[in-house]
């Protein structure tokens, strides 16, 4: 059995979240109760590319100093081009802070700013990714 092969939500194992390079875990309890939202609404499966990042793998990947993924707060999912519209609105609907389309790469950032006040949030104000 793979390290962090547990499954934590009917559609997800903490596996999919890991840091690819160091193989850490964060995540916060509001993006994987609304990525699960998400996926029932699909029905059908989601593709985590990017979930918790440590600062190493987020520098070396391009993302912004306070990206929401160096908190659990963020997951980039794999979408194909032709339904991307459909499950921004459905993530909108299920409630995330961020929904932001990357179009031509055929992904889109989800965040959630959690119980925190926008004006308190470490990624607040800055860029996804």
């Amino acid at each position: 059995m793979r390290p962090n092969d547990i499954k934590i939500a009917p559609h997800f194992k903490l596996w999919e979240f890991e840091c690819p390079c160091c193989f850490r875990v964060r995540l916060h309890p509001d993006l994987l109760e609304k990525l699960e939202k998400l996926r029932q609404e699909m029905k059908i499966p989601i593709v985590i590319t990017s979930g918790y990042r440590c600062e190493k793998h987020n520098r070396e990947v391009g993302g912004v100093a306070k990206s929401l993924h160096l908190f659990g707060q963020a997951a980039d999912i794999a979408i194909p081009a032709r339904i991307m519209d459909q499950v921004c609105w459905l993530a909108k609907t299920a409630g995330f802070d961020q929904v932001i389309p990357y179009h031509s790469r055929n992904f889109i950032h989800l965040g959630v700013f959690g119980k925190q006040n926008k004006e308190t949030n470490p990624a607040q104000n800055t860029q996804a990714a």
